[in-house]
């Protein structure tokens, strides 16, 4: 997202999270995904999605074991200052 300043679930090539997570070799039988623009810490960004219904119910899924969460800084030609993305998933 930060490389071609874009925020969005689907990649501008077209492919999902479902597709992304595959294409890492994880053999995934559930999967999702929260993504947030511009919190500027870990406690923010939890906070913000604890309090939306549908990023809460990703994080509350027992459906999900196996969890990552990545922020990357946008340069000065990006429209968020920080990029969040936290994938949940449940192996095969």
């Amino acid at each position: 997202m930060v490389a071609k300043n874009y925020f969005s679930h689907t990649s501008l090539d077209g492919r999902s999270p479902f597709d992304r997570i595959s294409a890492t070799g994880y053999q995934w039988w559930s999967v999702g995904e929260n993504i947030s623009a511009n919190p500027a810490s870990v406690n923010a960004v939890i906070d913000a999605w604890m309090a939306s219904p549908g990023h809460c119910a990703n994080i509350m899924n027992p459906n999900f074991r196996d969890a990552g969460l990545a922020c990357v800084a946008g340069g000065s030609s990006n429209t968020y200052r920080l990029y969040w993305t936290l994938d949940l998933a449940q192996p095969r």
